[in-house]
């Protein structure tokens, strides 16, 4: 009796511990631990092949499960930036104070065949944190099979393409064979002159490379031109050192003037100024009248009228006269003394 209940123990025990044993495998291998998390429902167009039960990790920490995926056509939580699959995801309390506002949520696999899992870039860390059921937006993975399906259809499209026009596209080749033909046909034929080309080119540039090389020696190299230069900058500055003294003139010449006119432009100046004026112009007149006077003098006299017009006009007269000048000459004593 003693011995079957000894029995039954043990075979309890064992089966206990089996219990036990298989609990915390389970616990082991799903990853199910008891750290408290909070919730974050991230917005996809499309997640790939993101399932329930996939890996959320932080620089390649896992720190969360996706724990729901979830289709919806009312919109996401928030009214804005509507979205056809959500995830809901829980992340480890203890990660919160690393995951911002302006975090980014995507989808990646662990390496290229692997499993894939949510990613997420945690933001910077001088935005405000994600709060227990916050709403953010991911990024959706590339779409191989659409670019497949895409690439399929171009494919398809451009073999349609080929096959419809094939009559066109034998000509295309036809027309480049003949072209080609041609070309070839023409250097052949044209050999001897397109190295008389070639060698006329290499000439020219010889030669322009020599008038480059002599234009440089004598408009860029020449001392002339460096002199000149260096005379062009010593008048420079000449100028500059002396205009500014020329202008410092010009002022004060131009300020005196100023002032003159300021001096002469009161009423008693410029009634002074006419005076004058009247006078001058009366004195020219006179001098105009004097003149005119003189000249009908001089016309008279010219014309032997008059005393004066006689006496200068008449030669016997002046004759006379110049003999009794050359008497009295030689003779002074006359003037005292008459015969």
């Amino acid at each position: 009796m003693a011995n079957a209940r000894s029995i039954e123990v043990k075979v309890g025990l064992l089966i206990l511990a089996s219990v036990v044993l298989l609990a915390g495998f389970i616990l082991v291998m799903g990853g199910i631990n008891f750290e408290p998390t909070f919730e974050i429902i991230v917005g996809f167009d499309n997640p790939g092949g993101l399932q329930s039960g996939a890996p959320v990790k932080i620089a390649g920490v896992k720190v969360g499960t996706v724990e729901q995926m979830r289709f919806s056509t009312e919109g996401d939580p928030t009214g804005e930036n509507a979205a056809q699959v959500y995830a809901h995801i829980s992340v480890e309390k203890r990660f919160q104070k690393r995951v911002h506002d302006n975090g980014v949520f995507f989808i990646t696999t662990q390496g290229v065949l692997g499993e894939q899992f949510l990613a997420i870039d945690p933001g910077s860390s001088d935005r405000p944190i994600l709060e227990d059921g916050a709403y953010v937006r991911g990024l959706d993975p590339p779409r191989l099979d659409r670019l497949i399906a895409e690439s399929y259809d171009l494919l398809h499209t451009t073999v349609t393409a080929l096959r419809e026009h094939r009559p066109e596209i034998e000509e295309l080749f036809d027309g480049v064979r003949k072209t080609v033909k041609g070309t070839g046909t023409f250097f052949e034929h044209n050999q001897d002159r397109l190295d008389k080309m070639a060698q006329n080119v290499e000439t020219i540039t010889e030669e322009g490379m020599l008038a480059t090389k002599e234009a440089r020696e004598k408009y860029v190299n020449n001392p002339a031109i460096d002199r000149i230069l260096i005379n062009v900058e010593h008048l420079s500055n000449a100028s500059a050192r002396d205009v500014p003294v020329l202008l410092s003139k010009g002022r004060e010449t131009l300020e005196g003037a100023s002032r003159l006119v300021d001096k002469f432009s009161a009423d008693e100046r410029l009634a002074m100024i006419d005076g004058v004026l009247t006078d001058v112009s009366a004195i020219a007149k006179d001098a105009r009248l004097a003149t005119s006077d003189a000249r009908a003098i001089t016309a008279q006299i010219r014309k032997g009228r008059g005393s004066v017009g006689a006496l200068v006009m008449d030669e016997q007269l002046f004759d006379d006269l110049q003999e009794l000048a050359r008497d009295l000459k030689h003779n002074p004593w006359k003037f005292f003394w008459k015969e």
